[in-house]
């Protein structure tokens, strides 16, 4: 018997504030992952998404951003699968995406993996989400959010949903990063809580 093809779900993990975002992403698709053997999880730690993580989260939350992907790929190795258009994942997500990882993007700067690798789910028409980190925003950036839009990507910047009524900053970063991986075309079924307005009572 043959092996199920494997789903290949990516995350790149940018410079911008948001590290939690990241972890709670990971920590999801790990879950995903237990109850599904075929789904395969690769990550790129830029070297600003290092240093943010050693800002804002724990020494043992930091190691979990390494030890939770089934394939780690260094930002600087081009040669890696995941850069060729004939192994492309199925979809990638930049969480939390820094404006210049946006920008990279939108004007195909691939001399990075994680650019090089949005660029190939671009060009072979594959899912890409960037969950921008940035605010206010000036013109520069809404052109560079048009640019990624109108070559298929999706700007999906993580907002808090506040109806949900948030007990923890975890519990608004793990809602956020179902959302985003709901984007990304995962069954995350009961892991993302949904908006469900109460019937108004018959008078």
């Amino acid at each position: 018997m043959t092996n199920p093809t494997k789903k290949k779900i990516g995350i790149v993990v940018s410079g911008a504030s948001g590290s939690v975002l990241a972890l709670e992403s990971l920590k999801l698709l790990r879950q995903l992952a237990e109850t599904d053997p075929t789904l395969q999880i690769h990550a790129i730690l830029t070297d600003g998404g290092r240093q943010t993580a050693s800002l804002e989260l724990e020494s043992h939350e930091q190691a979990l951003l390494e030890s939770l992907p089934d394939h780690l790929h260094d930002d600087r190795d081009l040669t890696a699968s995941i850069a060729s258009g004939s192994n492309p994942l199925d979809a990638l997500l930049i969480v939390p995406c820094s404006v210049r990882s946006l920008s990279a993007v939108a004007h195909s700067q691939t001399d990075r993996l994680s650019i090089r690798a949005a660029d190939v789910m671009l060009k072979e028409r594959r899912t890409l989400v960037l969950a921008v980190r940035e605010s206010p925003l000036h013109l520069g950036h809404l052109q560079a959010m048009q640019m990624v839009t109108q070559m298929g990507g999706i700007i999906a910047p993580p907002l808090p949903a506040y109806y949900l009524k948030p007990q923890s900053i975890t519990e608004l970063a793990r809602q956020n990063a179902a959302r985003l991986l709901s984007l990304c075309g995962l069954p995350v079924g009961d892991l993302m809580q949904r908006w469900r307005p109460e019937t108004p009572s018959q008078s």
